[in-house]
């Protein structure tokens, strides 16, 4: 069987390994090692995804001297070697080069990587880009600063990626701060080079174009658009993602400008992710990378959005050349509406329960959930993609449907974050006084028809059905009324807490209603809000209370 190598099979480059397996060939992953600091930093994406695909793949580390990785490779004899990250990029071009397999020419990938000399090589050849400089000390970058006239600007390392270590900057004053900041830190990429990037900033409207070549050749295969929020220190972070389902006012410019960057910086072969800003002169390239977008998107959510994966568009184009280039010009159709939505924190958290979970998969739109760290007892403030607090991916055919699922989560992110995540339980202290009995609290609602009651405190109740929580999943559905009783419990969670409700609904029919006394709302940290927040993540509807309601929430099911 023949190998095809894959440099640096991470994030969503990770969808090569299959897409190999399923042409019938032999997927091989080479791990790049820039540097020993870096290699070490993602020992902890390496791992599973050698361990989740080590029956299907084989997988070996980048020597030290260049000619033994080449030696190595070349025993191999791989069809073609494609990057999968920014940190393969370089590797895979030189060893595909010097191996006489189609690819970036090795040449070119300074100008591929390098976000100052990308930029120096379209307005050498008159193709708007952004005034920039390599800096390396506070007095070069004032300097520069006012020698521009810039009224905003960017800092950022000139090999970087995932938001890591941007800075923007109105004024003197937040470019020092953002200087004293980060300009320490090192290069995110993990190479030799020292100094920052300081550039104008551009102020628009900032889109993706990815796109796929084959000798030259270039395909269109997706275009999304930005949602950024800019937080305390000057970082911006990605509120969410969101895909086109149509081209919009700008968009025949954007991508006619997007060829003429990967004609001009010499592109010829494979993914191309290019992010663009769109301002009133029209649009302007951010950065070029010559790799799959990232965001560990899974074949399964690419699909059904644009009807193909860019990894398998990719060895579509390497393996047939014909039937890529005859299909060169077809429509743009997408079949789906996708969105990324980030989570953003503004602070830290010690976390010890995570009902975001139970309350995501309720989404209509929802497709999967990327909560990486946060569910371990520390989340860091978000300044970048790699302390978001998770992504969530959704996608619908009914694009309504999605904006009111993303609508949804960004309102839970801003005013009940603690619903999502949360670093506190409720003590035997914090009870509320002259809390009702759950005797009392059902002579106060008085419900007609079937009743379902999930207690954890009574097993028995007159024309009710009683059960636990361990018993809830052998109950059959169609009840027209539920009571979730939750008394009070030493080290409860709101996770599991969050889960009763979900559970209990579901027991109930459609057009039926969900009761929450106040001695089961109490426990969560967002009292009676907290229910309507699971109701509405649901999409249960919530009755507005009349002037003889008690201290209870109601919600229907619809």
């Amino acid at each position: 069987m023949e190998n095809i190598m894959i440099v640096d099979p991470f994030s969503t480059g990770v969808n090569f390994l299959e897409d190999i397996q399923k042409r019938g060939f032999h997927p091989v992953g080479l791990w790049s090692r820039r540097s020993d600091d870096i290699f070490e930093i993602m020992k902890e994406v390496r791992h599973p995804i050698e361990h989740h695909y080590r029956e299907m793949a084989d997988f070996f580390v980048e020597e030290p001297e260049y000619e033994a990785t080449l030696k190595k490779v070349k025993e191999l004899n791989p069809r073609f070697i494609l990057p999968g990250a920014d940190l393969g990029v370089e590797l895979a071009a030189r060893l595909a080069e010097d191996l006489g397999l189609p690819g970036n020419p090795a040449k070119n990938v300074p100008v591929l990587t390098n976000k100052f000399l990308m930029h120096q090589a379209l307005q050498d050849k008159g193709i708007r880009g952004i005034r920039g400089k390599i800096v390396h000390n506070w007095e070069e970058t004032i300097g520069f600063y006012r020698e521009q006239k810039f009224t905003g600007c960017v800092l950022k390392p000139y090999r970087g990626a995932s938001s890591v270590d941007v800075r923007i900057c109105d004024s003197e004053e937040e470019l020092k701060a953002a200087f004293d900041e980060v300009f320490s830190t090192g290069n995110y990429m993990g190479g030799e080079e020292e100094g920052m990037l300081l550039q104008e900033r551009i102020v628009g409207t900032e889109y993706i174009v990815n796109s796929v070549s084959y000798e030259g050749k270039h395909k269109l295969s997706a275009i999304w658009k930005h949602s950024k929020k800019k937080v305390a220190g000057g970082g911006m972070v990605y509120n969410y993602t969101e895909t086109l389902s149509r081209p919009e006012a700008g968009c025949t410019a954007l991508v006619k400008y997007a060829f003429d960057v990967l004609n001009t910086l010499g592109v010829q072969s494979g993914n191309v992710h290019s992010e663009f800003m769109i301002d009133e002169k029209g649009p302007v390239l951010i950065e070029i990378n010559c790799r799959p977008m990232g965001s560990d998107m899974t074949a399964e959510f690419l699909d059904r959005i644009w009807g193909h994966h860019e990894t398998d568009l990719a060895l579509d184009a390497y393996l047939h050349p014909e039937t890529f280039l005859a299909h060169l010009n077809d429509p743009f159709r997408p079949l789906a509406k996708g969105l990324k939505k980030h989570l953003i924190t503004d602070k830290e958290m010690n976390v010890i329960s995570a009902p975001v979970l139970s309350m995501i998969t309720r989404q209509k739109s929802f497709c999967k959930a990327r909560l990486g760290k946060t569910l371990s007892d520390h989340l860091a403030r978000t300044v970048d993609l790699d302390t978001s607090a998770g992504v969530i991916y959704l996608v619908n055919e009914d694009e309504n449907q999605l904006y009111r699922d993303r609508d949804f989560l960004e309102r839970a992110e801003s005013r009940y974050f603690d619903m999502l995540f949360a670093e506190k339980r409720a003590k035997e202290s914090d009870k509320p006084e002259n809390l009702k009995t759950i005797a009392e609290v059902l002579e106060e609602i008085q419900p007609v028809g079937s009743v379902l009651l999930l207690s954890n405190e009574i097993r028995l109740a007159p024309g009710l059905t009683v059960i636990s929580e361990d018993e809830i999943d052998e109950v059959k559905g169609g009840f027209q009324y539920g009571i979730l009783d939750l008394n009070f419990r030493e080290n409860e969670d709101y996770e599991s807490m969050a889960e009763d409700f979900f559970r209990l609904a579901e027991k109930i029919r459609i057009g039926g209603s969900v009761i929450v006394p106040e001695r089961t709302y109490w426990h969560f940290s967002c009292g009676i809000e907290s229910i309507e927040i699971l109701a509405e993540a649901a999409g249960y509807l919530i009755e507005a209370p009349n002037m003889d309601t008690g201290k209870y929430v109601c919600v229907q099911k619809r």
